[in-house]
């Protein structure tokens, strides 16, 4: 395997924002699984459709039928990765889960920590939509972000926007950098958790139900800890920001 890309030199993040975190929020207000619904019923080559028994009515996200390996192959993966950047709905529906809910969350959790004057945010745009369809034997690999040209100023956030009874997969991540404690993050639509992806190891388990699991990751770099103008080397797909 070929050696992480090196880190910026930056401050260090603050230990309040290293440790896991949860957070819910409004699905009325925030409704990212309709917009993903919409987002992924428009007709496209390569991707997946809805069955066409759910045309009639409101699609279940966990009907969804990707074409071809759309969680392991990196081409598939980048084409939906251009759909949901040219996604209006989509867009704006996560912009106003990242102004009205994970700002204030971070915000909050820096309090009182010994930071010289107001920290500055940069949230990835767009965010990745994962598609997992099941039932297979594809699990996402067990890496840490810095192996992908993430820098240690960021925090990642990870939201399921299909149910975790049905799909029963889930993201599992290691409380530090290194201990492999992996625990699964059992969390709902409505949930949201926040760990530090660029150091603490993740992976995705296979999926063994006939439900594709759908959910969507970022990340939120906090300057001075986060340098918005670093770019890792030999990366073959980088993230764009946009500061809040």
């Amino acid at each position: 395997a070929l050696p992480a890309p090196a880190l910026p030199d930056c401050p260090a993040l603050p230990a309040c924002l290293k440790t896991e975190a949860s957070l819910r929020f409004d699905t009325r207000a925030h409704d990212l699984r309709g917009a993903a619904v919409r987002l992924l019923a428009k007709p496209r080559r390569g991707i997946g459709s809805f069955p066409a028994a759910s045309r009639s009515g409101a699609p279940e996200l966990e009907d969804f039928a990707p074409h071809g390996d759309v969680f392991r192959r990196f081409k598939v993966q980048q084409a939906l990765y251009r759909e949901v950047g040219k996604d209006a709905p989509f867009l704006a529906a996560y912009e106003r889960l990242v102004r009205d809910v994970i700002l204030p969350h971070l915000r909050s959790r820096l309090e009182g920590a010994e930071e010289e004057g107001e920290p500055e945010f940069h949230y990835q745009f767009p965010p990745t939509l994962r598609v997992q369809p099941g039932p297979s034997h594809e699990h996402g690999p067990l890496h840490a972000d810095k192996d992908y040209g993430h820098q240690a100023g960021e925090v990642n956030f990870w939201l399921p926007l299909t149910s975790l009874e049905r799909t029963r997969t889930t993201l599992h991540v290691e409380t530090s950098p290194g201990r492999g404690d992996f625990h699964p993050l059992l969390l709902d639509y409505g949930d949201a958790a926040a760990f530090h992806g660029c150091l603490c190891r993740h992976h995705a388990p296979a999926n063994p139900t006939p439900f594709t699991r759908v959910s969507i990751d970022f990340r939120v770099g906090v300057s001075p800890h986060f340098d918005p103008g670093w770019r890792a080397e030999g990366v073959k797909a980088l993230h764009g920001w946009r500061k809040a």
